[in-house]
């Protein structure tokens, strides 16, 4: 009759989270117009399948500390990203708290910005050690593509690096250099 309870096995399979019974194309739809990463986050732990359908639609990932996870291993996670920010050196850095040589060099992510990203239009870089020869493997390898180029309280740059940001990104957009620390 209409009134019985359903069988405790196709419940459970029925409320399972595996996304198994949601056809892929209406979960990249759904994932989509998630726009928290922390929401994002949590529908990636949800099992296998949704976290790859996270790493193929996520367009902008922060990575609050520069060491916290490898430029590598981040770019093989999330193939198509459109906007990265990579935040380097404590705040305490600002105010002479931290060692000149403390580290948070930006040639490790430039260099593998350099070739596997195809979409990466933005790239936001804060409190890093960013040298010429960065923006120069940056313009060679992105410059066509770059929209958004920010320079937030790095060190380690010349004039010269940013007149070449300059004539060689022509596409840019939106290029800000913040203050420039000696630290």
């Amino acid at each position: 009759m209409g009134g019985e309870a359903p069988e405790p096995r196709r419940l459970s399979r029925a409320l399972s989270l595996d996304g198994s019974g949601v056809p892929e194309e209406a979960l990249h739809l759904v994932l989509g117009y998630v726009d928290d990463p922390r929401d994002r986050e949590a529908a990636s732990l949800a099992c296998r399948r949704w976290h790859h359908i996270d790493a193929l639609t996520r367009k902008h990932v922060t990575v609050p500390f520069c060491y916290a996870v490898s430029p590598a291993r981040l770019l093989a996670r999330f193939p198509r990203l459109e906007s990265l920010g990579v935040k380097g050196k404590p705040r305490a850095a600002m105010y002479g708290l931290i060692p000149d040589d403390w580290g948070a060099y930006a040639r490790p992510w430039v260099a593998q910005l350099a070739a596997p990203l195809e979409c990466l239009k933005a790239l936001h870089l804060r409190r890093m050690v960013v040298t010429d020869d960065d923006l120069a493997a940056l313009v060679r390898a992105r410059g066509h593509m770059l929209q958004e180029l920010k320079l937030d309280k790095c060190s380690g740059f010349s004039t010269d690096a940013l007149r070449l940001v300059a004539r060689s990104c022509r596409i840019t957009e939106n290029f800000v250099s913040g203050r420039m620390y000696n630290y």
